[in-house]
């Protein structure tokens, strides 16, 4: 695949303008043959050779032969420059595979292997982190926080993208230069918005995503259907800036396309399509494919769209056994008449700036003393702090959920406050007391525990998308995401604990009053934990959630209120030593009723003092100081398992060429 020094004139939806800009991008032509292929200055020469992929199942038996399923079957191919390749192809035909293996983004599975070799200017790409340096990955969906503007969305990729060294004004400039070109300008200060948050449209929303993975100017650009879920008109607009980014900027465009409508194949300089992972054609698109196809005896008809026609010929008919015959008879001659005209290895360029670094978050090596700082700021402290605030932005924006939140909890402290109202200190009090400090402990833990929960899985798209970017490590995304949910727990826990202890007369004193308020938090804390834990462990927003109450009821079985602690079965003792709601409520327990009277009525035989009650708790051993001990190391196990969790779920992808295992 090529593309012709003389090129084809655009279609009307793309203007003149654009295509005489085209030379001007051009630093060099490469003649191989009699063939003349242009590579604009900003463009990237891609060269794939003998791409394969399958997977391996596992053999049912040990005599049962092992099954590999054949996804690409060693696709070679060319595009250069100033070029929009579009990959189609019917579904289950490979398309996205075939850009996943170009974009270094299969991910690792059970069996997964993919080999061959990918030249970028004549340079061979090997691993994953250096194809992410010179091209930009744009997934089929568009993964943005809703909440943040336009401009703040790219602000912050720009920040994360662009050298450590850019100044304020460099980045305003980079930022708004992407809005300016993609069309973005009237959006630039509209929040984003998703299906329950009104915001842009969707082709805006489109090329925002589109925006997020320009900003460090690459020179190849990746999209997976970039139409799909978009009308017509949308869908035209997101190809024409992808067409206008092709000629006007010089870049290698490389998208999978399902279903063009004919104006939108209008653009497409080069094609390839697939059919069950082989090629069927490869060359220039337009009148070019439609005269290779008439050829084989395959015309466009008359007044049809001639990507539907194509896509109708390679597909295989199911509906009947003669069908299915015929069409595959056909398909077979089709992939036969595919004739792949390579070029060879154009001449190695340089790919990055001199001192681009290979690793995972991006930075840039400085020689000399203090190159261990700047990879510790551009690494850790520049993401951090821009998670920080972003997630503090999504958080106290969603004005909705905040004020069911708070509503809720405001009613329930009202509630208990007046159940409990102005407890007396006598015989009937001591069950009182104990009831309020279970149900403050439990309400602490539920509250705490499903409302955290939900966090990670509603950003899990995003992150996952700016972690495979190499934009950041999970550590300052975890840590800013834990940081965030403290005030937001923290000043709401002490407002309602501070109400209910004075409503409900708990015991006088400073000093228990404090410590009541450090076990609350402490416990706040550890619940926030296992939020994190949930949050962590599941993808669905709708299943942490729903998870969460299964495990708060499962340490509030063995808190030491409804079942004595010596009657706890042997083999679930584990159980209860985990129990972060049983230390709390031990604690709780104690710092009421330890060394605490109760008046007695006369004549009344049974009085117990606070000690008794406590020792009848099962709870005379226990101490403040020492729960409060546990609870902390509790917090601190919770969120190194999530973080933990974080990493070992961190997108994951195969290397071409290496063994399966090996993948990075």
């Amino acid at each position: 695949m090529f593309r012709g020094a003389s090129g084809k004139e655009p279609p009307s939806t793309v203007t003149v303008a654009l295509r005489t800009n085209e030379n001007a991008n051009a630093k060099k032509m490469a003649s191989h043959g009699d063939v003349r292929a242009i590579v604009p200055e900003d463009g990237v020469a891609l060269q794939w050779r003998d791409v394969s992929y399958s997977v391996t199942k596992k053999a049912k038996s040990k005599d049962a032969p092992v099954e590999a399923k054949v996804i690409l079957d060693g696709l070679s191919g060319d595009i250069f420059g100033g070029s929009l390749l579009a990959l189609m192809g019917p579904s289950g035909s490979g398309k996205t595979s075939l850009l996943n293996a170009l974009a270094f983004r299969v991910p690792k599975g059970p069996g997964a292997s993919v080999s061959g070799t990918i030249y970028a200017n004549g340079e061979e790409v090997a691993t994953p982190t250096k194809m992410s340096r010179i091209s930009a990955y744009v997934e089929q969906e568009d993964a943005l926080f809703a909440l943040s503007t336009v401009r703040e969305t790219l602000t912050f990729a720009a920040k994360l993208r662009l050298p450590s060294d850019a100044t304020a004004e460099e980045v305003e400039d980079a930022v708004s230069t992407v809005i300016a070109d993609l069309g973005l300008v009237a959006a630039a200060d509209t929040v984003v918005g998703n299906e329950m948050i009104r915001g842009i449209s969707g082709g805006e929303r489109k090329r925002v995503a589109i925006g997020m993975d320009l900003l460090h100017d690459p020179k190849l650009i990746f999209m997976d259907e970039p139409t799909s879920g978009l009308d017509a008109f949308q869908a035209l607009n997101v190809m024409t800036t992808l067409k206008d980014l092709a000629v006007r900027k010089g870049r290698t465009v490389v998208a999978s396309v399902h279903q063009p409508r004919s104006s939108i194949f209008a653009l497409v300089d080069h094609l390839v399509l697939l059919s069950g992972g082989r090629a069927m054609y490869q060359g220039d698109g337009h009148k070019a494919c439609s005269a290779h196809f008439a050829a084989l005896g395959e015309p466009v008809p008359k007044d049809f769209n001639p990507a539907d026609h194509f896509l109708d010929v390679i597909s295989i008919d199911y509906r009947s056994p003669e069908q299915t015959v015929a069409t595959k008879a056909r398909i077979e001659r089709i992939a036969k008449a595919c004739d792949v005209k390579l070029h060879p290895l154009v001449a190695p360029a340089a790919l990055a700036p001199a001192g681009a670094d290979d690793d995972d978050a991006g930075t840039t090596r400085k020689e000399g003393e203090d190159a261990a700082k700047v990879g510790f700021v551009a690494a850790f402290w520049v993401p951090f702090t821009l998670l920080l605030a972003r997630t503090w932005r999504e958080q106290v924006r969603d004005v909705a959920s905040l004020s069911i939140k708070y509503i809720m909890n405001t009613f329930f402290c009202l509630l208990f406050g007046i159940v409990y109202l102005r407890m007396k200190t006598d015989q009937t009090s001591i069950q009182d007391r104990t009831g309020i400090l279970f149900f403050q402990a439990m309400n602490q833990a539920f509250g705490s525990a499903i409302g955290i929960s939900k966090i990670i899985p509603s950003q899990l798209k995003v992150v996952n998308r700016e972690r495979a970017a190499r934009m950041y490590t999970p550590l300052p995304y975890y840590l800013s995401t834990f940081l965030v949910t403290l005030p937001l727990e923290l000043f709401p826990g002490i407002l309602y604990g501070t109400v209910i202890y004075f409503m409900t007369a708990l015991r006088e004193g400073t000093e228990y009053y404090l410590t009541y308020l450090a076990i609350m938090l402490l416990e706040n804390f550890a619940g926030i934990g296992l939020g994190m834990v949930l949050s962590a462990s599941f993808t669905s927003v709708e299943m942490a959630p729903q998870l969460a109450p299964a495990f708060v009821i499962l340490f509030l079985m063995f808190s030491g209120f409804f079942l004595n602690e010596n009657n706890v079965p042997i083999y679930l003792i584990w159980l209860r030593e985990v129990s972060f709601i049983r230390y709390a409520f031990q604690a709780l327990s104690v710092n009421e009723f330890k060394d605490a009277t109760f008046s007695c009525s006369s004549g009344d035989t049974s009085c117990i003092t606070g000690n008794e009650h406590l020792e009848r708790l099962n709870f005379d051993d226990v101490t403040v100081g020492g729960n409060c001990a546990i609870l902390a190391g509790i917090i601190v196990g919770f969120n190194l398992l999530a973080l933990a969790i974080v990493y070992y779920r961190q997108p994951s992808y195969l290397a071409l060429g290496k063994d399966k295992a090996k993948g990075t």
